[in-house]
């Protein structure tokens, strides 16, 4: 015979046919069956929910990795891609549960969430997290999104208040400063990339136009007008589980943006369209591997790493061809909202707060230029 449980602890057990779990609240027994584990706890954490809801109970055993992975689950997967739901479902399992995941949602105060996030995310911690800090921007994600859970529990009557209301996240590191090739780095990859191997020229493309990635790499001969040159961004190459795939949309709503490039970009696509087998890109991309398929972005990354040993060139990353655009057009004068524009921002906040170290020399340059004028 089993040991006897305390009301609301609930135990989940192995069965011939799968996994049955058990929970009795306020005198009640509740049974529930499952194929695997993650069901069946999943469905006694909302059995635990349904019980609490419409008033505040003191008693309540849902812990705050039950009632974040529930509403995980039903609130937040049905609104995001399955890239971004990994994400931000990554941020709790790797951060917030390991440190309060144990923790009961209705013992839950604000000093226990300002002590973990200066733990978890300031390097002052044992053996369980990173010797590290962290951006504020990437902490204040996940803030976000752990307020809007309790928010949720407020809102069914599990909470009486959300105790993530007047937390301060403390001094966290500064966004980190972004990288960008040199006018002469970026002299050499464009003169190696530009008509090179078939597989090199994507790097030149980001380089020329500030897109990401999989911007780049979901791009079909559709998207592209060579007469108005322009180029529509509309959809973005994802990894998931190893294999590529094409999503419908770009990373952000904004993402979803047409863009206008230079002559010297018009005749290397021009250049490239000639080069591709028609017969063979089945999938009309502008940029396919040597199969014709999907770029995979780590095999791109590898590739890329390799030209960066080849050029003698600091290996920082594909993204800093994105930045390494954006730094020469501020630098060459162009504002902000048509560069903001062009790399898909929110707006034009997060451009300034990205390139604030670009920013301040313009607008000496700008000063000086109306010192000539008086």
């Amino acid at each position: 015979m089993g040991r006897k449980k305390n009301s609301g602890a609930g135990t989940i057990y192995r069965t011939k046919h799968g996994w049955r779990g058990q929970i009795v609240l306020g005198g009640e027994r509740f049974n529930v069956s499952g194929k695997t584990k993650g069901e069946v706890s999943h469905a006694l954490a909302e059995i635990r929910v349904d019980f609490a809801r419409g008033e505040f109970s003191p008693d309540s055993d849902i812990t705050i990795q039950e009632w974040v992975t529930l509403w995980l689950d039903r609130d937040v997967r049905p609104r995001l891609t399955d890239q971004s739901f990994i994400k931000v479902e990554g941020n709790f399992k790797n951060h917030i549960f390991p440190a309060i995941g144990d923790v009961k949602l209705t013992e839950l105060d604000k000093p226990t969430l300002e002590k973990m996030y200066a733990e978890v995310f300031q390097g002052k911690t044992g053996k369980k997290y990173k010797d590290t800090t962290y951006a504020h921007e990437t902490v204040n994600a996940i803030a976000v999104q752990l307020k809007k859970s309790l928010s949720v529990a407020v809102q069914e009557g599990i909470l009486k208040r959300n105790p993530h209301e007047g937390v301060q996240l403390h001094k966290l590191r500064p966004p980190k400063k972004i990288n960008a090739y040199s006018l002469e780095d970026q002299k050499k990859i464009i003169e190696y990339t530009k008509n090179g191997k078939k597989t090199d020229r994507i790097f030149y493309f980001l380089i020329s136009t500030g897109m990401r990635f999989g911007e780049a790499a979901a791009i079909t001969w559709d998207d592209v007008d060579l007469k108005k040159k322009s180029i529509k961004i509309n959809k973005t190459a994802i990894s998931l589980h190893g294999s590529m795939f094409i999503q419908d949309h770009p990373k952000t709503d904004n993402g979803n943006r047409t863009i206008y490039v230079a002559d010297n970009v018009v005749s290397f696509l021009k250049q490239q369209k000639e080069d591709l087998d028609t017969d063979l890109n089945y999938r009309n991309l502008v940029f396919p591997n040597s199969r014709y398929n999907i770029i995979n972005t780590s095999n791109a990354l590898m590739h890329w790493k390799k030209i960066c040993a080849a050029l003698d060139i600091e290996s920082t990353g594909m993204h800093t061809l994105r930045h390494t655009w954006a730094t020469r057009a501020l630098e060459k004068g162009i504002d902000v909202k048509t560069v903001s524009d062009m790399l898909g921002h929110k707006n034009v906040i997060t451009t300034m707060n990205i390139y604030q170290d670009v920013l301040p020399d313009q607008k000496i340059k700008a000063a000086k230029k109306m010192n000539d004028l008086f």
